[in-house]
């Protein structure tokens, strides 16, 4: 069974208008000392296929402290051939010194760009000047990581639709070979959350140029929000959906070891102190459900060899049966044969109502 792992980097400058992750800002050095310690603590040495680092801000350490969590991943953790090493980075945070540190080990990194126009970035609470995000660009070009990826948000508020197109051409003019592209939504604990008002038609647009611009330049949607060019789509993500087993460290960090799932306590004091993780623990049946329900967000879906690889999976006829059952409450949504059971193009706009009926 493949084995992915997650950390939660849980540091901030800002929190951004839109952001519902947990993180800290206005932390110390002592904090980050802190956090250093405890992970190198906490981590069980083992061998990995996919290992991600995402936050809050991954990037936001100082030189020797980025060189300290790099040191600390390399001497835990050994890597299957050809493993894939993804981390998130804030383009405010790069120098040439950081990004030649993150060659060396990484082989994928994830920009959070949200919108390459300044105005509509400083709308949602973005605190990034467009000489930073020019220059955390470049850095990452002539570093020539093997995979890079450009996150993007579209129905922002005051956004059109030529300035959607605008950023997606942008994107695929920078040459990355993946795009994740999420709908700016409104989470009650975001800082954006009160104000924004969802404009469904406005959003199924934008959702559908997307599609349509990347498409058309080669790269191709593999799951609902995410584009990559083929052999370029984010392992990590991919294992996981497929419910692969997920080792997490890190405050609120969620992991799966084929039956539980586990978050990590939710502040960071409380991770420091070691607070145990809260176990999420459900019915065999159900949670077979949710796993199903989770890799319908991928355009590939399943295949009766992928559903073999879940553990404890059951018999491939059930998830048929399953299947169409939830397909007379909605049809054409989804395309089952005894080979593959897939949501349809259509389907894919309606998969939290599809995976609801699933759970």
């Amino acid at each position: 069974m493949r084995l992915n792992c997650y950390i939660h980097v849980p540091f901030c400058a800002s929190k951004c208008g839109y952001c519902a992750f947990y993180s800290e800002s206005g932390t110390s050095v002592g904090q980050i000392d802190a956090y250093l310690d405890h992970l190198s603590e906490v981590i069980v040495p083992e061998t990995l296929e996919t290992l991600y680092i995402g936050g809050g801000t991954p990037t936001i350490f100082d030189l020797p402290r980025l060189a300290r969590f790099v040191g600390i991943l390399d001497d835990k953790f050994a890597f299957i051939p050809g493993a894939e090493r993804s981390i998130e980075a804030n383009p405010e945070t790069l120098t040439a010194e950081k990004v030649a540190l993150l060659r060396k080990f990484f082989t994928r990194i994830s920009l959070g760009v949200q919108s390459f126009d300044p105005a509509l970035r400083m709308r949602i609470g973005r605190k990034c000047s467009q000489q930073a995000l020019d220059n955390a660009i470049e850095l990452i070009r002539e570093a020539d990581f093997p995979h890079w990826n450009c996150d993007l948000i579209y129905s922002l508020p005051d956004e059109n639709e030529a300035q959607w197109e605008n950023d997606l051409h942008r994107a695929v003019q920078l040459g990355v070979d993946h795009i994740s592209c999420y709908s700016l939504t409104a989470e009650r604990t975001a800082a954006l959350g009160a104000e924004f008002i969802e404009d469904d038609i406005r959003e199924k647009a934008m959702y559908e140029k997307a599609q349509e611009i990347l498409s058309a330049c080669g790269i191709c949607r593999y799951e609902i929000s995410n584009y990559a060019r083929s052999g370029s789509e984010c392992r990590h993500n991919v294992n996981v959906w497929c419910g692969g087993l997920l080792r997490a460290y890190g405050p609120t960090a969620a992991g799966f070891d084929g039956i539980d799932r586990f978050t990590g306590a939710d502040t960071l004091e409380a991770w420091l102190a070691g607070t145990p993780p809260e176990i999420d623990r459900i019915a065999p049946e159900k949670r077979l459900n949710e796993i199903f329900a989770v890799n319908l967000r991928s355009v590939a879906g399943w295949t009766p060899g992928s559903w073999s690889l879940v553990p404890n999976s059951d018999n491939w006829t059930n998830r048929v049966e399953i299947a169409r059952k939830t397909a007379q409450k909605y049809p054409g949504c989804l395309q089952i044969s005894p080979d593959g059971i897939k949501l349809s193009a259509d389907g894919l706009l309606f998969w939290n109502d599809i995976a609801a009926d699933l759970l």
